[in-house]
């Protein structure tokens, strides 16, 4: 599927989050991690558990980005320095409507355009679980804003199945 500028627009934040979450919930536990997004399940909520570096409890914006960006090198599967559609070849020949969504979440988070995700890029790129899940926005995601917000998403997953 290729690319057109006009397809690179940055629609309104809460499609992009929507677009991120639906795209992240898919594939391999690093792709369920990337950009700070993914599905509400285990592997999505994963990235909070591994994010709290010094276990007192608070998750903080710093803590957060930091496990994020742990992830790089394992999404960018063929070691050429980008995270790009390539990484996920394999992904698109048995699940190509995730792939689909896979390549609607790099889009968003490749400033240049060239449909690849530098280090830098992902470095900056945003962070929507964080963002809804410190529900103050103090910078920081406490155990109490963490587990409500696992529970309101739990909530609405079951509420979509049936």
């Amino acid at each position: 599927m290729h690319l057109s500028s006009s397809s690179l627009r940055r629609p309104p934040a809460v499609t992009r989050l929507l677009v991120a979450v639906l795209a992240l919930s898919v594939a391999p536990p690093a792709l369920a991690q990337a950009f700070g997004g993914g599905s509400f399940g285990a592997q999505g909520m994963a990235v909070f558990d591994k994010a709290d570096s010094n276990k007192d409890g608070i998750i903080t914006r710093s803590e957060f980005i930091t496990a994020r960006n742990a992830n790089f090198s394992r999404m960018d599967r063929n070691n050429d320095g980008v995270i790009s559609n390539a990484d996920f070849a394999r992904l698109a020949s048995f699940r190509p409507q995730m792939a689909e969504q896979f390549e609607t979440v790099i889009a968003r988070a490749d400033t240049n355009g060239d449909g690849k995700v530098t280090r830098g890029e992902y470095q900056v790129a945003p962070i929507p679980l964080f963002e809804l899940a410190d529900t103050n926005q103090d910078g920081n995601v406490t155990k109490a804003e963490l587990d409500a917000f696992k529970a309101a998403k739990s909530d609405g997953a079951h509420r979509r199945a049936s």
